[in-house]
């Protein structure tokens, strides 16, 4: 497992990886298709950031592709 995939990644890299919106990423969170955990800032009373877990964005891109290649078998009509 390479470096990168033991780092927790933040809602707006996430976004980058699954080419989607980091307010999309917090839904799948909240919704739990990723996990992942808010992170306080300190200094910055009342905000936080969402970091997610690696292997959440990993399953997340596998489900992606299965519903993609779903709908292409689909016969239309």
């Amino acid at each position: 497992m390479s470096a990168r995939q033991n780092r927790w990644l933040s809602a707006q890299a996430a976004a980058a990886i699954l080419d989607t919106t980091s307010a999309e990423v917090c839904r799948l969170v909240s919704i739990g298709r990723l996990s992942g955990v808010k992170h306080p800032q300190p200094g910055r009373p009342g905000t936080g950031q969402w970091l997610i877990n690696p292997k959440s964005i990993t399953k997340e891109q596998r489900r992606k592709a299965q519903r993609a290649a779903a709908a292409t078998r689909r016969p239309k009509g």
